[in-house]
């Protein structure tokens, strides 16, 4: 029997419809990781992440059109056995190893699990790589949480298998460039103290800074995106793993526009979206021409009782043109930067080494760092 999502529109279910027109996998994929606090056996905790699978079975589940056009859920291969990454490895390898075997929203599997193992052969890492259809900020905080009540409880353990072989590097002409840089201590803090001294909130702040920055840097006039969580049409839909989000356009920012300015526009944007949303939904998104940059910022929260504790990974993938994003966890945050192999614009470390000035100026109000507080 097949289990009706939704209808198989672009705008609903647009990452699924990317794989379909030929979008490389590996531009659909999310990379998440968390530290153990105690070591586990392998076998142990590989269990644990089969229960997991067991709760939410969206992460077993493939999708596809049905006769009338409604895309449904349809079942999915058995799990695949989580693989078993020795100390050798790192969490940014084991990742990418993961993320180079099969993955597809249309065939399965829709995501992949590891274990990185210690030289006493116990495991302090887990590592996941899923298809975007299936997952995002929220699937990440209910899979960690589901994941620590599974490891406090006992329970059999599970299969496990060698990882993949060395796989050789990426050809020139298939590699995404990436650019990632560590955050000065203290700056988030302070744009976000910033943020409310000016009326904003810090997401518009900060994505509006960028925004401003990067058209700066691409010395022409820029669409930021951002993606909509949908979730608020549907509270149910919080405690369901999947993709509950939607990209969308906001104003264009041209050059010499300030980071303020920018940043009260993203604040009406976002909010005649959420108008839009809530009552008369969001209308198909026109395509848009020119220079373009998706903006993010997560969060990546420790399980209560700190069990488990994100750690901040990222593949590199560009599923839009250009992408920049703001990652905390563990009392860090990363700059990422993105860019689709061939797009226009400035190069990914060109534009970090922008945005990274951009924040220090959302957190103080100047490039010299003299803060008023």
């Amino acid at each position: 029997m097949s289990d009706v999502v939704t209808r198989a529109t672009r705008e609903e279910f647009g990452l699924w419809y990317e794989e379909q027109a030929g979008t490389p996998v590996r531009r659909l994929l999310c990379a998440f990781a968390a530290a153990l606090a105690t070591p586990a056996p392998p076998g142990r905790v590989a269990g644990a992440l089969g229960r997991v699978l067991d709760r939410y079975p969206e992460c077993r589940t493939v999708f596809g059109p049905d006769t009338d056009g409604t895309l449904v859920r349809l079942p999915g291969p058995g799990p695949t056995p989580t693989v078993r990454f020795g100390p050798e490895w790192s969490v940014a390898g084991a990742a990418a190893a993961l993320g180079a075997e099969p993955l597809s929203a249309e065939t399965g599997p829709v995501l992949r699990l590891g274990v990185l193992t210690g030289p006493a052969g116990q495991a302090r890492q887990v590592i996941g790589v899923a298809h975007h259809v299936v997952w995002d900020g929220r699937s990440e905080e209910l899979f960690w949480a589901a994941l620590a009540r599974e490891l406090a409880e006992p329970g059999p353990d599970g299969p496990l298998r060698p990882p993949p072989p060395a796989s050789a590097p990426a050809p020139e002409e298939t590699a995404d460039p990436q650019w990632r840089a560590e955050v000065p201590p203290g700056v988030r803090a302070a744009a976000e103290r910033r943020a409310r001294a000016h009326g904003v909130t810090p997401f518009s702040w900060l994505v509006g800074h960028c925004a401003a920055a990067a058209a700066d840097a691409g010395e022409g006039a820029l669409t930021p995106y951002i993606d909509v969580d949908l979730r608020v049409l549907d509270p149910a839909s919080r405690e369901r793993v999947g993709y509950f989000q939607t990209q969308r356009a906001l104003s264009v920012v041209h050059p010499g526009t300030s980071g303020p300015d920018a940043a009260r526009a993203v604040l009406a944007d976002i909010g005649a979206l959420a108008t839009l949303a809530l009552t008369t939904g969001l209308p198909p998104e026109p395509e848009t021409t020119g220079p373009s940059c998706k903006f993010y910022v997560r969060d990546q929260r420790s399980v209560p009782g700190a069990a488990l504790t994100p750690i901040d990974t990222a593949l590199p993938v560009a599923r839009n043109d250009l992408a920049a994003g703001l990652t905390a966890a563990g009392g860090r945050a990363h700059l990422t930067v993105t860019a689709r192999r061939g797009a226009p614009g400035p190069a990914p470390a060109a534009l970090g080494r922008a945005l990274l000035a951009a924040l220090d100026r959302a957190a103080h109000d100047g490039p010299q760092g003299d803060e008023k507080a």
